[in-house]
C-alpha cells in the first residue's frame, strides 16, 4: 500500500496540514478527485516542475512537507536563533538547524514553488518561495522575535503571522531616527552625570535597557492616533528615575534637588502639568510616582506613575485596578459603565522577579475576567539578566524569564535592547495586538545591566564572566550614534555634539539649585487634618418607610424569575422585622439596606472577593440564580431612585493580587466604596504586603490615600487554626497617625451605621482604609440582629453599653465582637447590676473618651476585666492594654481574661475549643 504524506504530518501542525496533504496525494493519483479550488491550488505549486510533477511517486509530497514544516518551525521557534541578545548570549541546548539541507530540500525545489505556499500573505510581496522564505527567516530570526503559536485563538496566531511577516521590519525616515538617537543620548547622559556627580548614590540605572524610555513615548504617540489619553504605567526601580525624568518630563532640576537633599518642589512646574504627591515621612526617590499632562502628540495625554515600594512586582495589580477605575463610568444606576480605551496599563517587570513573584501569575490569571479586564495591558520585562548576584540559571527553570505568561494564552515578543528601532516596531505590534484583541501581551526587551545591583556594588566579585564582556561593551548612544554616521544620517561631529549638548543641559539646571536650600531636619511634622476625628452624625434620611420600601424592591423579581424555594423563604423573612421590632435586622439584611442607600444617595458600589456574590456563609444573596433557567438577577441593581452603579464579583481564588487590585482601584477613584472581602479572615495573611507597605503607610510615604473596605470573617467558632483569626493584632501594630480605621462589631445596626459611615468620608480629609472583622456565628444570632429603630434613629456606636445602674457597677468587661455577644447573653440571664459590659466595637482609633466618660460614673468600680477569645499574645489585648492603663487609676484593678499566649491562633478539636470558651465567660463573670 503507498504511503500517505498524512502519515507524515508532524502533530504540531494539526490536521489542517493533514487534510490539504492527503488531498494533494488524492491529486496525484487522479486530479479530478478534488475540488477545483485544490486542483488550482496544486497546480500553481507544481508549476510545471518536472520533479514534483513527473514522478508522482510520493517523494514530491515528502519535499512539500518539508518545506512546510521549515516554514511552521521557523514561525515557532525561530526565536530560539534570534539576534536578541546584545551580550553575554546564553546555551541554549537543542537548538534549531534552519538550513534547507536539514529539512530535505533545496533552494532548487523553491524556486517553482508558490509563494503562497510559504505564506498567504506575501503573495503580492515576492515572485517566488525562495526569495519568501529567506524574508521569512530574516523576520523570525532578527532582533525582534516572536511567540505566538501557544496561542489557542486561531484568529490570533493569523493575525501575528500577517503582521510580523508585512509588518515586522522597522522602516523609520531620517528624522525619526535622529529623534531616537537625541532620546537615547538623554537617557544615557542623565545616568553618566549622576554617576559622575552624585558617586555612590543608589540610583538603579537604567543602563543596559535604556530603550524602555523611547519605548514608552512611542508607545504615547501610537495611543494619541487612536485617541488613547490617560497611560497608567507600574515599574519597580531599575530605571524609574529616568522614566520619570523623561516620559512623564520631571525637570532636571527637581530630580537633582532629590539627590541634594534640597526643596525638590521649588522647581516643580508653575503649569500645573505635573502633579507629584509625598507624605510627611517621605521615601526614597526610586520608589517615587507621579502624574503628567503630556499635550506633545497632538493631544492632551496623561501619564501615571504608580508609587511603588519595594516588594517589586506587587504595584502591577495595583496599576491594574487603577486603570480599571479609570475606564468605568459610576454614575450611573446598575451595572458601571466601561470603557476599555479609556484607559491603558503598562506594567514594567525585572526579569528575576516576573517568573519568582507569585502576584503575576494571580494578576496574569485575572486579565480576562469579567470583574477584573482592562482590556488588555503591555507587560514589559526589562531584561537585565541577573537578579542582584544570582544568574538567570540559578533564578529560574524556564529559558526565559517570560516562559510563564504563554501558560495563560499570552503572545511574547523577545527583542534586543541594544536595536532600538526594533524597539519601536515591538511596541507597535503591542499596541495594535492589544486594540484589536483587547488581551495581554508581553516584551521581553532583553539587555543588561551595566552597574551592580546599585551603584555601590561591585559586580566583578560575584559575576566575573558576565561583567568581563559588559566592561568591553559600547554603550546604545554610541552604539545607535555609529550605525546612523555609517548610514549617513549623521555625521560623527553632529553625534558628538548631540550627547555633548545632553550634559551641558543638565550641568544648567545642576547650577540652578542651591545646596544650602536643605530639607534635613530631625522634627517630622503632620498636616492637621491627618488627626481629624470622623464624626457619627444622624441621617434623617433614613427612615422605617425608606427601609420598609427597599427591603419590599430587593424581594421582587423581573418577569418569570424564580428564586430557590428554601432561600426565597429564607428572605422572605426580612419583612417581618418591618412588622415585629422584636424580629430584628440580620448581618446581611443590615448589608443590603447600607448599600441600597448608599445608591440612592449617589455612592457607587464596587463589592468583589472569594464567593462575594453568595457570601461565604450563605448570608449575602446579593445575586440570585432561578434554579430553573440558570439566569442570575441582582436586586441591588434594580433599586428605584438610585444614582450610582453596583458592581460585585466573586474574585479568583487570589489575595494579593485580589487585594492590590481593590486598593489600586480606590486610589484612582476615591468616590467609590470599594470593598473587598476575603473568604475566612485569615486568607488575607496572603496579602499582607499591600496591607504592610500600601494600605498602612502610603498616606504618611507618598501622600496616597485610599478608603478601601476590607471585610475579614474573624471569631473562635470551633474551626481550627486557620479558620479563627484574622489576624487582628498585625493591623493593630500598624495603627498610628490616625491611618486607618479597625473595627470588630456586635450589631448589625451599627454595621449599617459604620458602611454608611465609611462612605459619607470617601474623598475628603478624613477617609480611612476600614478594617472589619465581620462575623460568622453572628450573622444570624438574635443578639446581634437589631431592630428597625436602631437603623433609623442610630448613628455609628466606638462603643455600645447600657448603663443603667451606675452606682451599682463594681466590675467593667471590655470586649468585642462575638465574645461580646455571648457575655451580653450571659449577663441578661444573671441580671447582675455590679457588672457592666462594655462593646468595644472601634478598636483604632480607640475611643479613649467615650470609655473614660463612662468608666467616670462609675463611683464603686474596682475592677476592669479585658475578655477576648484570641490568645494573649494576639488579638486586641496587647494594644488596647496601655490605653486602658492610662484611665485606670491605681485603685482600680486591670485584668485579662481569654487564652493564654499561644503560637496556634485557636485548638484544633471542636471539642476542646467549646471547653475552654465556656470557661473564658465563666471566668469573665465570676
Amino acid at each position: 500500500m503507498k504511503e500517505k504524506a498524512y502519515d507524515h504530518a508532524p502533530v504540531s501542525f494539526g490536521t489542517n496540514l493533514g487534510l490539504i496533504l492527503e488531498y494533494y496525494d488524492m491529486y496525484l493519483e487522479d486530479p479530478n478527485s478534488v475540488s477545483e479550488e485544490m486542483q488550482i491550488l496544486f497546480e500553481s505549486i507544481l508549476n510545471n516542475d518536472t520533479q514534483f510533477s513527473a514522478p508522482r511517486t510520493g517523494s514530491s509530497s515528502s519535499k512539500l512537507e518539508n518545506i512546510i514544516k521549515w516554514v511552521t518551525d521557523i514561525r515557532t521557534y525561530g526565536h530560539l536563533v534570534a539576534d536578541v541578545y546584545p551580550v553575554y548570549p546564553p546555551e541554549i541546548k537543542n537548538k534549531p538547524d534552519f538550513s534547507f539541507e536539514s529539512y530535505g530540500f533545496t533552494e532548487e525545489d523553491l524556486k517553482n514553488v508558490s509563494v503562497e505556499t510559504i505564506s498567504p500573505y506575501l503573495v503580492d510581496t515576492f515572485d517566488n518561495a525562495l526569495d519568501a522564505i529567506h524574508h521569512l527567516k530574516d523576520t523570525y530570526t532578527s532582533p525582534l522575535s516572536f511567540e505566538f503559536s501557544h496561542i489557542n485563538n486561531e484568529e490570533e496566531r493569523e493575525w501575528f503571522k500577517k503582521y510580523t511577516e508585512t509588518k515586522g521590519q522597522p522602516n523609520y525616515d531620517n528624522d525619526q531616527k535622529i529623534a531616537l538617537f537625541k532620546e537615547l543620548s538623554k537617557v544615557e547622559g542623565f545616568e553618566k552625570y549622576l554617576q559622575k556627580n552624585f558617586v555612590g548614590a543608589k540610583r538603579f540605572s537604567i543602563e543596559g535597557v535604556d530603550s524602555l524610555v523611547p519605548m514608552l513615548n512611542h508607545l504615547l504617540k501610537k495611543m494619541a492616533e487612536d485617541k488613547l489619553q490617560h497611560l497608567q504605567i507600574g515599574m519597580a526601580h531599575r530605571g524609574r528615575l529616568n522614566v520619570l525624568t523623561h516620559v512623564l518630563q520631571k525637570p532636571y532640576e527637581m530630580m537633582l534637588s532629590e539627590f541634594m537633599s534640597t526643596d525638590a518642589m521649588k522647581f516643580l512646574p508653575t503649569d500645573e502639568s505635573l502633579a507629584i504627591t509625598n507624605g510627611w515621612m517621605g521615601d526614597v526617590k526610586y520608589h517615587l510616582g507621579g502624574v503628567k499632562t503630556l499635550n506633545d502628540n497632538d493631544l492632551e495625554q496623561t501619564v501615571t506613575l504608580a508609587n511603588n515600594p519595594s516588594h517589586l512586582e506587587i504595584v502591577g495589580p495595583v496599576v491594574q485596578g487603577k486603570t480599571r477605575a479609570a475606564q468605568e463610568q459610576n454614575d450611573v444606576a446598575g451595572e458601571s459603565v466601561q470603557d476599555k480605551n479609556a484607559s491603558f496599563a503598562v506594567v514594567v517587570h525585572g526579569d528575576a522577579a516576573f517568573p519568582a513573584q507569585g502576584v503575576n501569575p494571580e494578576a496574569m490569571n485575572m486579565s480576562d475576567l469579567n470583574g477584573y479586564t482592562v482590556g488588555g495591558s503591555i507587560h514589559i520585562i526589562t531584561n537585565n539578566r541577573i537578579g542582584f548576584t544570582t544568574e538567570e540559571w540559578d533564578g529560574r527553570s524556564t529559558l526565559y524569564s517570560s516562559d510563564i505568561a504563554k501558560g495563560f494564552d499570552i503572545p511574547v515578543l523577545h527583542v534586543n535592547n541594544d536595536k532600538p528601532e526594533y524597539v519601536l516596531k515591538a511596541i507597535e505590534l503591542a499596541f495594535e495586538y492589544r486594540q484589536t484583541f483587547n488581551r495581554d501581551i508581553v516584551i521581553d526587551l532583553i539587555g543588561y545591566r551595566r552597574m551592580g545591583h546599585n551603584e555601590m556594588d561591585e559586580p566583578m566579585t560575584t559575576n566575573p564572566m558576565l561583567y568581563n564582556e559588559i566592561k568591553n561593551y559600547p554603550t546604545i548612544e554610541h552604539l545607535y550614534g555609529d550605525q546612523l554616521v555609517e548610514e549617513s544620517v549623521i555625521s560623527k561631529d553632529q553625534k558628538s555634539e548631540i550627547i555633548d549638548n545632553v550634559e551641558k543641559e543638565i550641568r544648567s539646571a545642576h547650577d540652578k539649585i542651591d545646596k544650602n536650600d536643605t530639607i534635613v531636619s530631625g522634627e517630622i511634622e503632620h498636616p492637621e487634618f491627618v488627626f481629624g476625628k470622623q464624626k457619627n452624625e444622624a441621617d434623617e434620611t433614613i427612615t422605617k418607610e425608606r427601609l420598609e420600601k427597599i427591603t419590599e424592591e430587593l424581594l421582587t423579581y423581573n418577569g418569570d424569575f424564580e428564586v430557590f424555594r428554601r432561600l426565597s423563604k429564607v428572605l422572605e423573612r426580612r419583612k417581618l422585622a418591618f412588622e415585629d421590632d422584636s424580629a430584628g435586622i440580620d448581618w446581611g439584611h443590615a448589608e443590603a439596606l447600607a448599600f441600597a442607600t448608599l445608591l440612592q444617595d449617589g455612592t457607587p458600589i464596587r463589592f468583589t472577593g472569594e464567593d462575594a456574590e453568595r457570601g461565604t456563609f450563605a448570608h449575602r444573596n446579593a445575586v440570585l440564580h432561578d434554579p430553573e433557567s440558570g439566569e442570575k438577577y441582582t436586586p441591588l441593581k434594580n433599586i428605584s431612585d438610585a444614582k450610582a452603579s453596583f458592581d460585585i464579583y466573586n474574585s479568583p481564588l487570589s489575595e494579593l493580587a485580589a487585594l492590590a487590585y481593590e486598593y489600586g482601584y480606590n486610589v484612582q477613584n476615591k468616590d467609590v466604596l470599594t470593598i473587598w472581602e476575603a473568604q475566612y479572615g485569615d486568607f488575607v495573611n496572603m496579602a499582607q504586603p499591600i496591607i504592610d507597605t500600601f494600605i498602612s503607610a502610603a498616606h504618611s510615604k507618598w501622600g496616597e490615600t485610599t478608603g478601601l473596605t476590607m471585610l475579614l470573617p474573624h471569631a473562635q467558632e470551633g474551626q481550627g487554626p486557620e479558620h479563627s483569626s484574622a489576624r487582628i493584632e498585625r493591623f493593630l501594630q500598624l495603627c498610628a497617625e490616625n491611618n486607618m480605621i479597625v473595627a470588630n462589631l456586635s450589631s448589625s445596626a451599627n454595621y449599617f451605621h459604620l458602611l454608611r459611615r465609611q462612605a459619607q468620608n470617601l474623598n475628603t480629609d478624613l477617609m480611612r482604609p476600614l478594617v472589619l472583622t465581620s462575623p460568622k456565628s453572628l450573622l444570624r444570632n438574635q443578639t446581634a440582629s437589631r431592630p428597625v429603630s436602631e437603623f433609623v434613629n442610630g448613628t455609628f456606636k466606638e462603643i455600645i453599653y447600657n448603663n443603667e445602674k451606675p452606682k451599682s457597677v463594681k466590675t467593667v468587661l471590655i470586649a468585642s465582637g462575638k465574645v461580646a455577644v455571648e457575655l451580653e447573653e450571659n449577663l441578661k440571664k444573671e441580671e447582675d447590676t455590679s457588672k457592666l459590659l462594655i462593646k468595644l466595637e472601634q478598636l483604632y482609633p480607640f475611643p479613649e473618651e467615650e470609655i473614660k466618660e463612662v468608666l467616670s460614673t462609675l463611683p464603686k468600680l474596682e475592677e476592669v476585666r479585658f475578655v477576648q477569645e484570641e490568645p494573649k499574645n494576639q488579638g486586641s489585648y496587647r494594644f488596647v492594654e496601655p490605653y486602658l492603663r492610662d484611665l485606670l487609676d491605681d485603685k482600680i484593678a486591670l485584668s485579662y481574661v481569654g487564652r493564654n499566649e499561644s503560637a496556634s491562633p485557636a485548638e484544633g478539636n471542636a471539642g476542646i475549643y467549646k471547653l475552654i470558651q465556656d470557661r473564658i465567660i465563666k471566668e469573665a463573670l465570676k
